[in-house]
């Protein structure tokens, strides 16, 4: 049986997990600390995040080391995402990339952006920064899909990274969108001038005027072609994700790719660019990892149930806000039953700061005591 297929009969019990977000793994070890934690709460599936802000936790020739894990030091290991995915396989913790692709943050020093300032994705107004995200840091900063050299860095980086740590298991896609817009409010974005002609050219349109961005939004609203303009994006999402998926399928084969989508699949396409039925339709995936936000166990149950009649033999572990929510022992309780009765084979936390380091109920001991194992 090989990896993907031992890994898929797993109960999965996952977490998404922010590097030293409890300040304790700022050693080698407090960060085993951090996954005895782990593992006494049953968890067997980390979401680690290494590629964030345009930052990563592991020794990059292509991106800079993150500045937060600046001065800690793990013995022999080189980095904080080597020790980590070491010291979980001695737990028998399989840990994935939480990456987040596309967004790279908000600051306009960091070296990514002044390194590749031409890739930085514009909005419809001129502007580098996306405000329907982000507002309390003045916005959000994304690179921009529709350029080639930005999907081949990307991909070059993943493979760079599941090179260096082979013992990683894969790849969880977050932020693999655009950020979220839309027409008809004046948030619209992806007008880049690459982006812009590459669409005209496509639907045999002329753009010579000073302000080409006016000129295109207008010509898409008075011809009907914003149909055409969301599908145009979407391609260069979808692209990606199948440029990652032959990558990993080349030169990493048994390492598995999810996503961290929402349910609401028709919003996410129109406000986010993202086609997660083709995904799922094309096997470009292995997992997907629904974000369900809701409150209430009966829309949790209905959110799973919906996505998992797309996902055909694609398994479907269902991303819990409850703790980050706040909510009690007995919703949690409801909302990891009405995962498994909409049809998730599993589920993972978000995210490890709330259920563990900021707890306000004791889910600790609730995992420990319904799926944990000993030392």
């Amino acid at each position: 049986m090989i990896f993907w297929e031992l890994f898929m009969s797993k109960n999965i019990i996952g977490i998404w997990h922010r590097p030293n977000s409890g300040e304790r793994e700022d050693t080698l070890e407090g960060l085993c600390g951090v996954l005895d934690e782990f593992q006494a709460a049953g968890i067997n599936l980390v979401f680690l995040e290494s590629f964030y802000h345009g930052k990563v936790v592991y020794r990059s020739e292509l991106i800079p080391y993150s500045t937060r894990l600046g001065g800690f030091t793990y013995g022999d290991y080189p980095d904080y995402l080597t020790a980590f995915v070491a010291e979980a396989k001695k737990r028998d913790i399989d840990v994935h990339a939480w990456v987040q692709d596309f967004y790279i943050g908000v600051d306009e020093d960091a070296v990514l952006v002044k390194k590749y300032p031409d890739w930085l994705l514009v909005n419809q107004h001129g502007e580098i920064r996306h405000t329907t995200e982000g507002h309390g840091f003045g916005g959000y900063l994304f690179f921009d899909p529709s350029c080639d050299e930005v999907r081949d860095f990307l991909k070059r980086a993943y493979d760079e990274m599941l090179t260096k740590i082979p013992d990683l298991k894969g790849l969880n896609l977050d932020y693999i969108r655009y950020p979220v817009s839309d027409f008809s409010e004046s948030t619209d974005t992806g007008y880049t001038e690459r982006s812009m002609l590459g669409f005209a050219k496509r639907c045999g349109l002329s753009l010579s005027g000073d302000n080409m961005r006016e000129e295109l939004h207008r010509i898409i609203e008075e011809n009907g072609l914003l149909d055409e303009w969301i599908a145009y994006r979407a391609e260069f999402i979808s692209e990606f994700v199948r440029q990652i998926r032959d990558m990993v399928n080349e030169k990493h084969p048994g390492k598995l790719i999810s996503t961290a989508v929402f349910p609401e699949v028709k919003q996410s396409y129109m406000l986010k660019k993202q086609n997660i039925k083709l995904w799922l339709d094309n096997h470009y995936i292995n997992m997907a990892t629904p974000m369900v936000h809701f409150y209430e166990a009966d829309k949790v149950r209905e959110a799973v149930k919906s996505l998992k009649s797309m996902c055909g033999d694609i398994s479907c572990y269902t991303g819990l806000y409850t703790t980050y929510h706040n909510q009690t022992i007995a919703e949690l309780s409801d909302h990891i039953k009405a995962s498994t009765d909409g049809g998730a084979e599993g589920f993972v936390l978000f995210d490890s700061a709330k259920t563990f380091y900021e707890a306000t109920e004791d889910y600790l001991g609730f995992l420990s005591k319904h799926y944990g194992r000993s030392n």
